[in-house]
């Protein structure tokens, strides 16, 4: 023979490579899917796609599936050799590196975060959207092709991912490439993936001409006839079986070469597909019979093989063993892969070994490898590995052991983040589970069935156990995945049949449901039992989240105790989840209060690091919310819409919603109103409760008025966003309440009612209303002739982290006498805002500043940059100009003769910094700066 079976040229496939090559490197990156039966040439045809993509310059990632190989196989195969650590410094990776480490072995992977209720996002749609950032770092300028084979075999979480790509890379140079079979009954998820917005190009059978063309190529010669046509129509197009079959009858003589073309010896024979195993089997038969046992036992270790197990599963040394498999590749049953692993020369090949045992022979082969490679250091078993030995032991008549690896090998799904990885693995340990493990099997179902919001699932696998059980563990798991759902009452009914009151878990849940249905002073009594737990610090974490959130209002500092403390048991624990969760608990009370936002952002690096990374962008929208008051509304614009972009594709459409939210205000003070009605629709189709929204409309429309110098017209939309407010309960304590209250005042002191509604309402949990009350009661004292310099004073206090709510609520009180001159007041505002990208506030201070005749700084002396702090408290770009060169040293005439100012200039300028920052020197002046 010439090029012989796999090497052949590939022969009337022009149509098709066209399609596939033009995907590859041309045109906006997404999913292609190439179908065809089992021997139609799919592999081959992608090795030659991606041969000329990697020629082209693109950079090429393969990978394939295997029956049994685990989440995300083919994914991982594709990616390791690309994605290094480097890469996981990368800025667009970062917040997934612990999602990717799931993926990628070189990777360090982040803190386990099980245990604390069910993610906010699909763990599929994080691992969709970690891939995409980690595509389109890969392929850089360039383009990337991923060629993933034989996704017939896939996961249905890979499958998932792949879905949820086919839209995710119309915006980056990344096109995937996958084969699937079209004569096998598609695994669960192939479906939808055919569906998603992917091409799919058909490999349909070799027409005759093409055949026979192939038939020439494979025996490096012409047939006569009668030859040709015994192979073009035993093999029926099909390419595997016409260079098996062209092969096979010139290894077995039944053709001879004469005078340069192959004539028939006699008979040939007719049989298929029976031909193909009569093959397999012949080229098994002429090996050795210790060659021949490896090889059997190869073939039940699966599809791709692992060879570094064969010596201990067959009973060999690793000498035998690699002679044997040498012996196999030279009988054409293996092949070497362009990396130099081992595999079946085709999947058809494998099934004809097995094939060939009559099933005693398999379950004794099974049987001895399962023990050979189930040791006593089986703990080390894991992944794919775990599956082979559980798969080896049940068909070796172990079912109960196969039952547990299985059990353990769902529990690695579960903790990579494949829900539907985990239950399929899941539903083959149940069918196989015996007494001893029945429950632990069911308990694992309904914990997964839980996390992926298929709550009546979960109840129907667990709940026919649960009174034969009495296990307060499966009860537990019920009642939290009826917690989830906010199905309360049922959750009550689980924990009540757990036959354990005073477990700590079923206390700590019991708490949890009863602040859920608003028994609040139950709640407190049952998680107060639990607070000192130290045998299940996971149920004292728990605990504690519910007295710190029934005592949010009523006693803030109570409530933040509770969620410190629950933030130390969980990080002396290593409880990652339960510390974000309490982290996250103190942040909103950040919100509330005068913190920085350190607590939410902790929580955030800690969800991130976890892998968390639904919870991560919610909290990142609560810092949004930190940051609005400290930055501004502009600024806060542009993160909110980071947020809300991430939201989106994320499928989290409340959070999308809020963020969009402050992106519209944020589009008001950066003086693009037109633009804000848009966003305000859809944060309101987002919304599933869009009270916030529209009385942040509201709100938009009264800063908008108040932005263009008519204070008059921005009351009343004031007054309508609280009212929406007013007429929801349990909506947030925004700080637009104690804003309308201050304007109100500063407009019409007489007018009680606006501040005393305000003096009376839990809103001033929130420390933006308390200082605006105080702004108020400094009016009252005013007009009393009492003296507001404490009022004023205490409101101050309580804004020095939130420069921007400072200076607006300053510039609200201008309305009102009680700040007397009101030039300094406008000067440190806009000082401040133009420092930042605040230019509707700027410019309504120096408009303001007009219209009182004091001097008006340049807008270009502005743009100095001044960190924060510094414009919280009214330093100017000329004078930071003048604080950093005092930082390194110079003295006032070389800083006026840098400048060119007057030394006398400069000596204001100076007395200037030491009165806003406090400072009592030079020296003192120099800590002032930054770094």
């Amino acid at each position: 023979m010439g090029v012989g079976p796999g090497a052949a040229p590939l022969v009337g496939r022009d149509d098709e490579l066209g399609a596939l090559v033009g995907a590859a490197l041309s045109g906006p990156g997404g999913v292609t899917l190439l179908s065809g039966e089992a021997g139609s040439g799919k592999t081959r045809l992608l090795d030659e796609v991606a041969d000329r993509a990697a020629r082209a310059g693109a950079r090429v990632l393969r990978g394939h599936a295997v029956p049994g190989g685990g989440a995300f196989r083919p994914l991982a195969e594709a990616l390791t050799p690309a994605a290094g650590r480097d890469l996981a410094d990368d800025p667009r990776v970062a917040p997934f590196r612990p999602v990717l480490a799931r993926l990628l072995p070189a990777w360090t992977p982040g803190p386990s975060a099980a245990g604390a209720g069910p993610p906010l996002v699909d763990p599929v749609l994080v691992l969709g959207e970690a891939l995409g950032e980690l595509l389109g770092v890969i392929a850089g300028e360039g383009r990337a092709v991923v060629v993933l084979d034989d996704l017939h075999w896939a996961d249905r979480d890979t499958l998932a991912v792949l879905e949820y790509l086919a839209g995710r890379l119309a915006a980056l140079d990344v096109r995937v490439l996958g084969s699937m079979r079209s004569d096998e009954h598609p695994p669960e998820g192939l479906t939808p993936l055919r569906r998603a917005r992917v091409a799919t190009v058909e490999l349909t059978r070799l027409a005759e001409r093409d055949a026979a063309a192939l038939v020439r190529a494979v025996l490096d010669g012409d047939p006569d006839d009668a030859v040709r046509e015994h192979v073009v129509a035993a093999a029926d197009g099909l390419p595997l079986l016409v260079e098996e079959l062209a092969a096979r009858l010139a290894d077995s003589g039944a053709i001879v070469r004469r005078d340069g073309h192959w004539h028939a010896a006699g008979a040939l024979p007719t049989e298929v597909p029976e031909a193909f195993a009569e093959a397999v089997a012949d080229r098994v038969a002429a090996l050795g019979p210790a060659d021949r046992d490896v090889v059997r036992v190869a073939a039940l270790l699966g599809r791709d093989l692992p060879w570094e197990l064969l010596p201990s599963a067959a009973g060999v040394d690793a000498g035998a063993a690699a002679g044997a498999l040498r012996h196999a590749v030279d009988a054409r049953l293996l092949v070497a892969g362009t990396d130099g692993a081992l595999r079946w020369r085709h999947a058809l090949t494998q099934d004809a070994v097995l094939a060939a045992l009559t099933a005693p022979e398999r379950s004794v082969l099974a049987a001895r490898a399962a023990r050979a490679l189930d040791r006593d250091d089986s703990d080390d078993l894991a992944g794919p590995v775990l599956a082979r030995v559980a798969e080896l032991h049940a068909r070796g008549g172990d079912p109960d052991r196969a039952a547990e690896l299985l059990l353990r090998h769902a529990r690695e799904h579960r903790a990579a983040g494949a829900p539907a990885a985990a239950l399929a693995v899941l539903e083959q340990a149940t069918a196989l589970a015996g007494v001893q493990h029945r429950v632990p099997v069911a308990l694992e179902r309904v914990e997964v069935l839980a996390l992926a919001a298929r709550t009546d699932e979960a109840l129907a696998v667990g709940e026919h156990l649960l009174a034969g059980a009495r296990d307060p563990a499966l009860a537990v798991a019920l009642a939290r995945a009826c917690v989830a759902a906010e199905r309360f009452a049922e959750a009550r009914d689980f924990l009540a049949r757990a036959g354990a009151p005073y477990d700590p878990r079923v206390l700590a849940v019991s708490a949890h449901v009863a602040l859920g249905l608003g028994e609040v002073a139950e709640a407190l009594r049952l998680a107060e039992a639990v607070t000192d737990e130290v045998t299940r610090p996971e149920a004292a974490c728990e605990a504690l989240e519910i007295v710190g959130r029934a005592h949010r209002r009523d006693d803030p500092e109570r409530s933040a105790a509770a969620f410190r403390r629950a933030a130390g048991i969980a990080e002396r624990h290593g409880l990652t989840a339960w510390r974000i969760r309490a982290l996250s608990e103190l942040g909103v009370n950040d919100l509330f209060g005068v913190g920085d936002g350190e607590s939410l952002r902790r929580a955030r690096d800690l969800a991130q690091d976890a892998g968390m990374v639904g919870t991560a962008v919610m909290l990142e929208l609560q810092l949004v919310a930190v940051d609005n008051g400290r930055v501004g509304p502009v600024e806060g614009a542009a993160q909110g819409e980071r947020v809300a972009a991430r939201a989106r594709r994320l499928g989290l459409r409340g959070p999308q919603g809020h963020a969009l939210g402050f992106v519209a205000r944020g589009r008001v003070f950066d003086d693009r109103v037109d633009e804000v009605d848009g966003l305000l629709t859809e944060a309101t189709t987002l919304s599933a409760n869009p009270v916030h929204v529209r009385s942040a409309g509201a709100l938009a429309r009264a800063h908008d008025r108040w932005l263009a110098g008519d204070t008059a017209a921005a009351l009343p939309w004031f007054d309508e966003a609280i009212d929406l407010l007013r007429r929801a309960e349990g909506t947030n304590p925004t700080p637009s309440w104690g804003e309308r209250a201050l304007l109100r005042t500063a407009t019409a002191p007489g007018v009680a009612q606006p501040r005393e509604e305000l003096r009376h309402s839990d809103v001033l949990v929130q420390s933006l209303n308390r200082a605006a009350l105080h702004f108020c009661d400094a009016i009252v004292a005013s007009d009393r002739g009492d003296d507001p310099a404490a009022e004023l004073a205490a409101g101050d206090a309580l804004l020095r982290h939130r420069p921007f709510f400072r200076h607006l609520l300053r510039c609200y009180l201008l309305e009102h006498t009680v700040l007397g001159d009101p030039v300094p007041v406008l000067q440190e505002a806009l000082a401040w805002a133009s420092g930042t990208e605040e230019v509707r506030f700027a410019r309504r201070c120096r408009e303001r500043l007009r219209a009182l005749g004091a001097p008006v700084p340049r807008p270009q002396r502005d743009r100095t940059g001044v960190p924060p702090d510094l414009r919280a408290v009214g330093v100017t770009g000329r004078e930071m100009e003048v604080l950093r060169l005092v930082g390194d040293g110079l003295g006032n005439a070389a800083i006026a003769e840098r400048l060119v100012l007057s030394r006398r200039t400069v000596e204001t300028h100076i007395g200037n910094l030491l009165a806003k920052t406090g400072a009592t020197s030079r020296g003192a002046l120099r800590s002032r700066l930054p770094g």
